[in-house]
């Protein structure tokens, strides 16, 4: 509950505080002079759960902010699914928000400070929500993300997705730091940072396909499809600036449709390796982070990487690197002795087994097959 208290003296606003002392209350100067705000914060440990979960959703806050985790593109009381301290790595438990947990799909994330929400928990829509992503779920399958603490703050822009998929922003370019997501058709959503400094967003759409539960990435290809923001002081500005994406006014949902190709090829791996992770690189020493947000594929577990090839073909070396890099483990197909040929588009499933003693590379086979065909979106994508 919040009251307010006029303050007739300093020493009032010292004795007023005092009272306080030993409760969890946090204490915050109004707009209106010689007004300060109380906010009860035992009873946000009461409705938000701040411990850990045996789930699948995984979330690193990477800020000095507590942090209250909403499911769905509008906050809700109802759609809190817990929160996460500041500097801390927290698993949220999703399967009983959802109804098709078992089979999989995906929600949208928003996160208001443990402080905006106790000043807005009564008028949700009035807060700050300065994170937002797409997560994927499904049973047995982990999904990471991280809240990072350059894309909180005071400054910020303001965001409008005019096309009919979800719309992911990334800092400096495709593969770059994750700023916010937009869902379909979202209008003047405010995205934050902590400095004033200008940003470069190149736009990603992300596509989940309930037919076949996955994730289509289709990312820019030009620069021209960037666009240059320039975040400002949010609080009291009369025009705060606004962008669009597609980076095309004159665009046509029809003709984007048309435009958006996948530059990668889509990479299924599983680990049949007992007791043993490892790392999927290109050529032996870049390491890849899979969709889901991992660095490592750990043993008995299947997660999907994107990777650019080329619309034609293009022999790309995927490598498995066991016991830190000393154990390398080359990718082909059954009966080739050189790099697969990889198409953007396609999906690709590699399965890697030990069939001997795993202390050399010959103890270790992981072949690759190619789907029949590359995806095909023009049926969902309307």
């Amino acid at each position: 509950m919040m009251r307010r208290i006029s303050l007739l003296t300093t020493a009032a606003l010292m004795v007023a505080a005092s009272t306080f002392v030993g409760c969890s209350a946090s204490v915050e100067l109004a707009e209106e002079p010689n007004t300060v705000i109380f906010y009860d914060s035992t009873k946000t440990e009461a409705e938000v759960n701040w411990k850990g979960e045996n789930g699948t959703l995984e979330l690193m806050n990477n800020t000095n902010k507590d942090i209250v985790i909403f499911k769905g593109a509008t906050p809700t009381k109802d759609g809190i699914l817990g929160g996460i301290r500041a500097g801390t790595t927290k698993l949220f438990d999703v399967s009983d928000d959802v109804d098709d947990f078992p089979v999989g799909g995906y929600m949208i994330l928003r996160g208001v400070t443990r402080e905006e929400y106790e000043r807005n928990k009564n008028t949700l829509s009035q807060a700050k929500m300065e994170f937002s992503a797409m997560a994927t779920y499904k049973a047995n399958t982990k999904y990471r993300i991280a809240i990072e603490a350059d894309y909180t703050g005071d400054y910020g822009f303001i965001v409008s997705n005019t096309g009919r998929v979800g719309l992911e922003l990334r800092k400096d370019g495709p593969e770059g730091e994750k700023v916010g997501y937009l869902p379909p058709l979202q209008v003047n959503q405010y995205i934050y940072t902590n400095t004033t400094n200008a940003i470069t967003i190149f736009p990603v759409y992300v596509y989940y396909s309930k037919q076949t539960q996955t994730i289509t990435t289709l990312k820019a290809t030009d620069m021209f499809q960037s666009v240059m923001v320039s975040p400002r002081p949010i609080a009291g500005a009369s025009q705060v600036p606004t962008f669009n994406f597609p980076n095309d006014p004159n665009a046509t949902w029809a003709a984007i449709v048309g435009t958006l190709k996948s530059p990668v090829a889509y990479i299924t791996i599983r680990n049949n390796v007992m007791n043993q992770s490892a790392y999927v690189t290109a050529g032996g020493s870049m390491r890849l982070f899979s969709q889901s947000g991992y660095d490592a594929l750990g043993s008995g577990e299947q997660l999907t990487y994107e990777i650019e090839a080329s619309e034609f073909g293009a022999p790309i070396s995927i490598v498995l690197n066991y016991y830190n890099g000393l154990i390398k483990v080359p990718v082909l197909f059954d009966g080739e002795l050189t790099p697969p040929i990889i198409k953007n588009g396609y999906d690709y499933t590699i399965s890697v087994s030990c069939i001997g003693a795993g202390t050399k590379q010959e103890d270790y086979v992981a072949y690759i097959s190619e789907s029949p065909d590359a995806r095909d979106l023009s049926g969902e994508i309307l």
